[in-house]
Protein backbone atom coordinates (compact mmCIF):
# COMPACT_ATOMS: atom_id res chain seq x y z
CA UNK A 1 0.00 0.00 0.00
CA UNK A 2 1.12 3.49 -0.83
CA UNK A 3 0.96 5.93 2.07
CA UNK A 4 1.08 9.73 2.27
CA UNK A 5 4.87 9.64 2.71
CA UNK A 6 5.12 7.67 -0.53
CA UNK A 7 2.86 10.09 -2.42
CA UNK A 8 4.93 13.09 -1.30
CA UNK A 9 8.11 11.18 -2.15
CA UNK A 10 6.78 10.35 -5.61
CA UNK A 11 6.02 14.00 -6.31
CA UNK A 12 9.49 15.04 -5.16
CA UNK A 13 11.10 12.25 -7.20
CA UNK A 14 9.01 13.03 -10.29
CA UNK A 15 11.00 16.13 -11.17
CA UNK A 16 14.24 14.11 -11.03
CA UNK A 17 13.13 11.29 -13.32
CA UNK A 18 14.14 12.95 -16.60
CA UNK A 19 17.61 13.76 -15.24
CA UNK A 20 18.07 10.18 -14.01
CA UNK A 21 17.01 8.76 -17.37
CA UNK A 22 19.31 11.16 -19.22
CA UNK A 23 22.21 10.16 -16.95
CA UNK A 24 21.55 6.49 -17.65
CA UNK A 25 21.43 7.20 -21.41
CA UNK A 26 24.69 9.10 -21.18
CA UNK A 27 26.39 6.32 -19.21
CA UNK A 28 25.19 3.67 -21.68
CA UNK A 29 26.38 5.79 -24.61
CA UNK A 30 29.82 6.13 -23.00
CA UNK A 31 29.99 2.38 -22.45
CA UNK A 32 28.95 1.75 -26.05
CA UNK A 33 31.50 4.22 -27.43
CA UNK A 34 34.27 2.76 -25.28
CA UNK A 35 33.06 -0.82 -25.53
CA UNK A 36 36.43 -2.22 -26.60
CA UNK A 37 38.33 -0.60 -23.73
CA UNK A 38 35.63 -1.55 -21.22
CA UNK A 39 35.63 -5.16 -22.41
CA UNK A 40 39.40 -5.38 -22.03
CA UNK A 41 39.18 -4.13 -18.46
CA UNK A 42 35.93 -5.71 -17.23
CA UNK A 43 35.03 -8.45 -19.71
CA UNK A 44 32.29 -8.62 -22.31
CA UNK A 45 29.73 -10.28 -20.05
CA UNK A 46 30.12 -7.73 -17.22
CA UNK A 47 29.90 -4.74 -19.57
CA UNK A 48 26.82 -6.14 -21.34
CA UNK A 49 25.12 -7.08 -18.04
CA UNK A 50 25.78 -3.58 -16.69
CA UNK A 51 24.22 -2.00 -19.77
CA UNK A 52 21.19 -4.35 -19.60
CA UNK A 53 20.68 -3.54 -15.90
CA UNK A 54 20.81 0.17 -16.62
CA UNK A 55 18.28 -0.15 -19.44
CA UNK A 56 15.97 -2.12 -17.11
CA UNK A 57 16.40 0.56 -14.44
CA UNK A 58 15.52 3.29 -16.94
CA UNK A 59 12.41 1.32 -17.93
CA UNK A 60 11.37 1.18 -14.25
CA UNK A 61 11.75 4.96 -13.94
CA UNK A 62 9.73 5.51 -17.12
CA UNK A 63 7.03 3.18 -15.76
CA UNK A 64 7.00 5.20 -12.52
CA UNK A 65 6.40 8.37 -14.50
CA UNK A 66 3.59 6.79 -16.52
CA UNK A 67 1.86 5.38 -13.42
CA UNK A 68 2.06 8.76 -11.67
CA UNK A 69 0.85 10.63 -14.75
CA UNK A 70 -2.18 8.32 -15.02
CA UNK A 71 -3.02 8.74 -11.32
CA UNK A 72 -2.70 12.52 -11.47
CA UNK A 73 -4.96 12.66 -14.54
CA UNK A 74 -7.75 11.15 -12.43
CA UNK A 75 -7.50 13.80 -9.69
CA UNK A 76 -9.63 16.94 -9.29
CA UNK A 77 -8.31 20.09 -11.00
CA UNK A 78 -7.21 21.77 -7.73
CA UNK A 79 -5.16 18.73 -6.74
CA UNK A 80 -3.58 18.57 -10.21
CA UNK A 81 -2.59 22.24 -9.97
CA UNK A 82 -0.96 21.84 -6.56
CA UNK A 83 0.87 18.65 -7.52
CA UNK A 84 2.01 20.19 -10.81
CA UNK A 85 3.56 23.08 -8.93
CA UNK A 86 5.16 20.74 -6.36
CA UNK A 87 6.50 18.45 -9.14
CA UNK A 88 8.01 21.12 -11.30
CA UNK A 89 9.17 23.85 -8.94
CA UNK A 90 11.14 23.74 -5.71
CA UNK A 91 9.35 26.64 -4.02
CA UNK A 92 8.77 27.51 -0.40
CA UNK A 93 5.39 27.37 1.30
CA UNK A 94 5.28 31.16 1.28
CA UNK A 95 5.84 31.27 -2.49
CA UNK A 96 3.28 28.52 -3.01
CA UNK A 97 0.72 30.51 -0.99
CA UNK A 98 1.40 33.49 -3.23
CA UNK A 99 0.96 31.45 -6.42
CA UNK A 100 -2.25 29.84 -5.16
CA UNK A 101 -3.45 33.07 -3.53
CA UNK A 102 -4.20 31.22 -0.30
CA UNK A 103 -3.42 31.64 3.36
CA UNK A 104 -0.76 29.29 4.67
CA UNK A 105 -3.10 27.05 6.66
CA UNK A 106 -5.50 26.68 3.71
CA UNK A 107 -2.61 25.93 1.34
CA UNK A 108 -1.24 23.35 3.78
CA UNK A 109 -4.64 21.60 3.99
CA UNK A 110 -4.99 21.59 0.19
CA UNK A 111 -1.50 20.16 -0.25
CA UNK A 112 -2.26 17.45 2.30
CA UNK A 113 -5.53 16.67 0.54
CA UNK A 114 -3.75 16.47 -2.84
CA UNK A 115 -1.18 14.02 -1.42
CA UNK A 116 -3.94 11.95 0.20
CA UNK A 117 -5.98 11.89 -3.01
CA UNK A 118 -2.90 10.91 -5.01
CA UNK A 119 -2.22 8.15 -2.48
CA UNK A 120 -5.79 6.86 -2.86
CA UNK A 121 -5.60 7.02 -6.65
CA UNK A 122 -2.27 5.15 -6.74
CA UNK A 123 -3.63 2.45 -4.42
CA UNK A 124 -6.59 1.95 -6.81
CA UNK A 125 -4.20 1.50 -9.73
CA UNK A 126 -3.84 -1.91 -11.31
CA UNK A 127 -0.09 -1.20 -11.30
CA UNK A 128 0.21 -0.85 -7.51
CA UNK A 129 2.56 -3.86 -7.15
CA UNK A 130 4.82 -2.56 -9.91
CA UNK A 131 4.85 0.86 -8.25
CA UNK A 132 5.74 -0.59 -4.85
CA UNK A 133 8.52 -2.63 -6.48
CA UNK A 134 9.98 0.46 -8.12
CA UNK A 135 9.84 2.49 -4.90
CA UNK A 136 11.51 -0.30 -2.91
CA UNK A 137 14.21 -1.09 -5.47
CA UNK A 138 15.68 2.41 -5.79
CA UNK A 139 17.89 3.43 -2.85
CA UNK A 140 17.80 7.12 -3.79
CA UNK A 141 13.99 7.11 -3.67
CA UNK A 142 14.03 5.36 -0.29
CA UNK A 143 16.44 8.01 1.04
CA UNK A 144 14.10 10.79 -0.08
CA UNK A 145 11.16 9.04 1.61
CA UNK A 146 13.10 8.76 4.89
CA UNK A 147 13.99 12.46 4.74
CA UNK A 148 10.34 13.39 4.15
CA UNK A 149 9.17 11.08 6.93
CA UNK A 150 11.63 12.48 9.48
CA UNK A 151 10.77 16.08 8.49
CA UNK A 152 7.04 15.40 8.86
CA UNK A 153 7.50 13.67 12.22
CA UNK A 154 9.63 16.57 13.48
CA UNK A 155 6.97 19.03 12.30
CA UNK A 156 4.24 17.09 14.14
CA UNK A 157 6.35 16.97 17.32
CA UNK A 158 6.87 20.75 17.18
CA UNK A 159 3.13 21.28 16.64
CA UNK A 160 2.24 19.08 19.60
CA UNK A 161 4.75 20.73 21.97
CA UNK A 162 3.70 24.26 20.93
Amino acid sequence: MIDVYDSETIIKVYRLLNKKCEAIDSFIKEHALCFGACVLEYGTEDVCNNMIELIARKNKLINLKIIVDNAINNLPANDKKILFIKMNYAISMEELCGVLELKERTAFRRIERAFTNLCDELNKSKHIRKLENILNSEDWIYAIKQEIKSRRIAFKCRAISA
